[in-house]
């Protein structure tokens, strides 16, 4: 194979994007034609990446911080970040933007406070800004040094479904004890890696695996579920305050995680559109009512006897606002030395409207919707045409599992969360 042929290199998260075929392909008018400088366009509720690993200089990753970013943008930094080498000049594009750091990130820093192994002068620097945010607390008035803040407490988090979707996301890494103790219980011994690598990826494909295994290797750890905490906050932060977000982080786990969180949320959205569309306007949508069926075998997607569901397409279902308030929220995985970097890159084109469907999730513990007497609302999708692709929207009593101190999960968004199901169309213009 010739060095012009050879495949980029990707995570897995990318991989699983670049070799998955598209649902549909359509072209749409631009959204948004004249983009600030250094930017481009991107579809509405839609990724620009996660794409291959490129090569990057630090004088690159500068000028994106220093330069592309906007003024008030918020980076939430990985412990990895502060804890390998990087140059001054891009610790220095740093400075000049908000940086919060996630409680479970700070404990993982106190090594590095205590002993800086390397970027030393950062670590004086964040040292003194805590040290200025507790002055702040106790009203003491002292010179400030760069924005650097450690994210406490927030109750506003917790009205926007901060809980609900850490249960989610930790649950992907549940799996790995999970699938172990029930291998253990068969086998009647630890299972080997080959056995334990054919039960979950056979289950939940490569990149579930990863979760699982990553869920395995930290199960005793106090601080197992940082990334999540960091990819929770950082979405969370974005939506609820308008401000563009970056994540930088050197965990590819980290990005497969940002990447599944925005997946879910993005349908949650769109679900709460459609069941607020009918529930004002019920001829809008072709709602059929349909019996539950019980074959058995599977186990049914509702309770009762009967649910309603409406089939469209794509081209006909449009429950977005015409007027929404987007946000970037954007997730840099970094990679390499500090003078030859790797960057995957991954943008999301978020809307602040979606805190709507977060407070929705936080009040009835994962409804999408508060509208139907506790019957929730889900959004699938599935092959039409080359250009378009089916939509089918259910309400229903939906079947929750009981995962004892996770608490009861609906069967959609417990699907959704472990396999890797996504389905997307190719959108051009």
């Amino acid at each position: 194979m010739s060095s012009g042929s050879k495949k980029p290199n990707m995570t897995v998260t990318s991989r699983f994007l670049n070799e998955s075929e598209p649902i549909a392909a359509k072209v749409i008018r631009c959204p948004y034609p004249y983009p600030p400088p250094n930017r481009y366009p991107i579809p509405r509720l839609s990724f620009r990446g996660p794409g291959p690993k490129l090569d990057c200089t630090s004088a690159d990753l500068t000028h994106a911080i220093s330069i592309a970013s906007l003024p008030d943008s918020i980076l939430f930094l990985d412990t990895n970040v502060f804890t390998k080498p990087l140059e001054t000049d891009l610790w220095e594009a740093l400075y000049t933007r908000r940086i919060l750091i996630t409680p479970g990130v700070w404990k993982e820093l106190l090594p590095w406070l205590k002993s800086p192994f390397c970027n030393r002068s950062t670590r004086d620097r964040v040292l003194a800004a805590i040290r200025n945010q507790v002055s702040r607390g106790k009203n003491i008035s002292e010179v400030a040094p760069p924005n650097i803040e450690v994210l406490l407490g927030d109750e506003s988090f917790n009205r926007h479904g901060y809980e609900y979707y850490m249960r989610l996301l930790a649950l992907r890494k549940l799996t790995g004890p999970i699938v172990k103790s029930v291998l253990m219980k068969q086998l009647g011994r630890t299972p080997t890696d080959d056995q334990f690598f054919a039960e979950v990826h056979g289950k939940f494909a490569e990149r579930g695996f990863r979760m699982a295994r990553k869920g395995l290797e930290v199960a005793d750890s106090p601080n197992k579920l940082v990334d999540e905490e960091v990819v929770l906050s950082a979405v969370l932060t974005g939506i609820m305050t308008g401000r563009e977000v970056y994540i930088l982080t050197r965990d590819a786990d980290l990005l497969e995680q940002y990447f599944k969180l925005l997946i879910l949320m993005k349908e949650h959205y769109r679900a709460m559109l459609a069941a607020e569309q009918y529930f004002v306007t019920p001829s809008s949508l072709p709602f059929r009512e349909l019996p539950v069926e019980r074959d058995g075998v599977h186990v049914p997607r509702f309770t009762g006897s009967s649910f309603l569901q409406c089939r469209t397409t794509d081209a006909e279902f449009n429950p977005l606002p015409q007027e929404l308030h987007f946000v970037n929220i954007y997730c840099l995985l970094l990679g390499g030395e500090t003078s030859r970097l790797k960057l995957t890159f991954s943008n999301f084109c978020a809307e602040t409207e979606m805190a709507n469907v977060l407070r929705v999730k936080a009040a009835t513990n994962g409804l999408t919707t508060d509208k139907f007497d506790g019957r929730n609302c889900t959004i699938n999708k599935a092959r039409f045409t080359p250009q378009n692709h089916e939509v089918i929207i259910s309400i229903g009593k939906e079947m929750v599992m009981p995962l004892g101190t996770f608490g009861n999960i609906g069967i959609s968004d417990l699907e959704n969360t472990l396999f890797c199901n996504e389905l997307r169309t190719h959108i051009s213009w």
